[in-house]
């Protein structure tokens, strides 16, 4: 059975586990604008504080096995790791009792995070993790295409378990390709061949991996509320399900042009100015009323974010070959992704919803400054990389 990195059962596989690891932040604005607060009547922040214990249970997980990531079998854990998902999102779909959702959040994210981090430390150990991030990222984009197009229409039909019972199927579906295909391990690729030093990470991989969870809090603070924003900017219901499926559309390019870029543009130009590109999309959505600049807003900011991640995935593979940073990559998503929701929600609630632009562009600046201390560190505190084209 070939259960290499690089063997086609092998990347399917992966890029499956990237795509079900990664549909909890495509869901968002279905989750907590349609669901919780729309159909279980849940205020912004009670809403937005049950997405955020599922992304903190990431956090946690892969913060436990991210450091570890040589010493466990990935092809056990992580078809283990979505199945605990699946059973916890298809036991959300019975419930309505806020604690036992909180409870059942929790324990979907902890499921989650030891999955996604053991298929990105695999990811990042292929022979181009770059192009195998970029072809993930196209695959999320096709799955969220029909998420955002296909499960919110059935959700509108159905109710709220429709959706939690979609996410369950999604987990289900990725335990059972790990079982599969997962890789056997992280040292069959090439690119480590060579020696890999496991001491303490450089304050350089330190100040990437801060600046790439600002970025992230402010993607899922604005994607969480994307929906809301537009309704309370009056928009028709069909409009706002159009923005969804376009959302879905759109998002098809970000990883071919990833992979199409890889050579041409440095991934140092992408990390420092791409979340500021990103942040300026976010305000133009909040602030306007008119529906065209607000839907073209809502579509590029999703775009322009996992184009940055792509770029910012493969600059942490060289920056360390040990594959503990691009393994704790669920603790950049997930940490600056918990804690997203519940502060949009609670600065919309209070403050309206056009105030999320705005703390938008003041996290962006934050990040931006980390992504410059990175790039300017980053000879000084690694020594002689490999040059980046």
């Amino acid at each position: 059975m070939n259960r290499s990195v690089d063997s086609l059962k092998g990347w399917t596989s992966l890029v499956l586990c990237h795509c079900a690891g990664l549909i909890d932040l495509v869901a968002m604005p279905v989750w907590i604008g349609i669901v919780l607060i729309g159909m279980y009547g849940l205020e912004p922040q009670s809403a937005g504080a049950l997405v955020s214990c599922f992304l903190g249970g990431a956090v946690v997980s892969s913060a436990i096995v991210s450091p570890r990531v040589n010493q466990i079998r990935g092809a056990l854990v992580a078809p283990l790791g979505y199945g605990i998902a699946a059973v916890a999102f298809i036991a959300m779909a019975t419930t309505r009792d806020y604690n036992a959702m909180l409870a059942l959040h929790l324990v979907g994210g902890l499921g989650v995070g030891v999955g996604l981090s053991m298929a990105h430390a695999t990811m990042g150990a292929s022979s181009n993790p770059h192009r195998l991030m970029a072809i993930a990222f196209l695959a999320l984009t096709m799955v969220s295409l029909g998420f955002l197009g296909g499960v919110s229409k059935l959700v509108v039909i159905y109710g709220g378990p429709a959706l939690f019972l979609a996410l369950g199927c999604i987990m289900l579906a990725a335990a059972l390709f790990a079982l599969i295909g997962f890789p056997a391990g992280r040292r069959g690729a090439s690119r480590l061949d060579t020696p890999v030093h496991h001491g303490k990470l450089p304050g350089v991989v330190w100040l990437a991996m801060i600046g790439t969870s600002l970025a992230l809090l402010n993607h899922s603070m604005m994607f969480a509320f994307v929906e809301r924003v537009g309704d309370a900017h009056g928009f028709s219901r069909e409009q706002l399900m159009n923005t969804m499926l376009m959302i879905g559309l759109v998002n098809l390019s970000p990883g071919i042009l990833a992979a199409f870029f890889e050579k041409k543009i440095s991934p140092r130009v992408v990390i420092v100015f791409g979340p500021a590109l990103h942040a300026m999309l976010c305000l133009m959505l909040t602030q306007t009323t008119g529906y065209g600049v607000y839907l073209v807003g809502a579509c590029l900011f999703p775009v322009v974010m996992t184009f940055t991640h792509t770029f910012i995935f493969a600059y942490l593979t060289r920056l360390d070959p040990s594959g503990r940073a691009v393994a704790a990559t669920p603790v950049m998503l997930m940490t600056g992704s918990a804690i997203g929701p519940f502060l949009g929600g609670a600065m919309a609630q209070r403050f309206g919803y056009e105030s999320l632009g705005w703390i938008v562009v003041a996290v962006a600046v934050v990040s931006v400054s980390f992504f410059l201390a990175t790039v300017r560190g980053e000879s000084r505190a690694i020594g002689a990389l490999p040059e980046i084209a």
